[in-house]
């Protein structure tokens, strides 16, 4: 019996040491969590685990109690009176000292019973409100790239069109020159045996330099079409770019949401867990006691 009480005095001893701790643990997560707004899973795993540890030392002290009275009671049965007397003097003492350590132990699981139910409500929060930021975030980047898409779509087909009137007008002008050419050739010929070698001279003059502006116009309106089929190249180019950056945008939202809802899950879970737990919590001790 007293190796027995050796390990009970050094058992509250012991456990005398750590109330203060585990009383300046609950205090720091309050701290912590009016400090900050963000707390991860893996700190909701902790409190499970402090949970499940208190609760072992609540049943393990439980068990001392129940134990102490049991032997109380066997050598109340085979003791003198005087035995039995000293005795229960010193079983009261150490049973009134566990259960006032017992009571502690209660008190500090409830207090970190609700400080990991305020944590996970933060948490859920925080998550909801970060997830609906970044939606909203996500969805003003489409829109402003939608925007870009469809003005630099119209600017593109703009330039298509412009790019095939002037390529229409530059084929236009250049059949007109070609049968002005012809017309003034045949009647070149016609005319050969009627105009003096002046007349023939100044009107070839004049037929060539009709000749070299209609070449120029028609030289004028290539250029411009290649200058517009290029520029409709380079627009077609920047609306390719552009797609891409929409494919790969849509990919990196599909990717959020995927992260986003398993960050849900991982929460629900975790909330589950811990309000089961507070559920075992206070049906335990009933459960205990009338085992008792």
């Amino acid at each position: 019996m007293s190796g027995f009480l050796y390990r009970g005095r050094h058992y509250n001893g012991h456990k005398a040491a750590r109330p203060k701790s585990m009383i300046d643990m609950g205090d720091s997560s309050s701290d912590d969590a009016e400090k900050s707004s963000v707390l991860q899973t893996h700190s909701l795993r902790e409190f499970e685990q402090h949970l499940n540890d208190l609760k072992k030392e609540n049943f393990s002290l439980k068990l001392r109690i129940y134990f102490l009275e049991e032997r109380f009671q066997q050598k109340f049965e085979d003791s003198s009176s005087e035995d039995v007397h000293r005795r229960n003097i010193e079983l009261k003492v150490e049973v009134e000292s566990l259960k006032q350590d017992l009571q502690e132990r209660q008190e500090q699981l409830d207090k970190a019973l609700t400080t990991a139910e305020s944590l996970t409500n933060q948490n859920e929060v925080e998550v909801q409100r970060r997830c609906e930021e970044r939606q909203q975030e996500i969805g003003h980047m489409q829109e402003i790239l939608e925007t870009k898409i469809q003005l630099l779509q119209e600017e593109a087909q703009l330039a298509r069109s412009e790019a095939e009137k002037m390529a229409s007008l530059a084929d236009s002008e250049t059949r007109r020159c070609l049968a002005l050419e012809r017309r003034m050739m045949m009647e070149m010929q016609e005319g050969n045996e009627s105009l003096s070698e002046v007349a023939q001279h100044d009107e070839m003059a004049e037929k060539d330099r009709l000749i070299a502006e209609l070449n120029e116009t028609v030289c004028r309106r290539e250029q411009e079409a290649a200058d517009l089929s290029a520029q409709r190249d380079v627009l077609t180019a920047k609306l390719t770019k552009l797609e891409e950056q929409v494919q790969s945008l849509n990919f990196s939202l599909q990717q959020k949401e995927k992260h986003t809802q398993t960050l849900r899950e991982e929460l629900a879970h975790g909330k589950s867990s811990t309000e089961k737990e507070m559920q075992l919590n206070k049906q335990h001790p009933q459960c205990a006691e009338s085992d008792i």
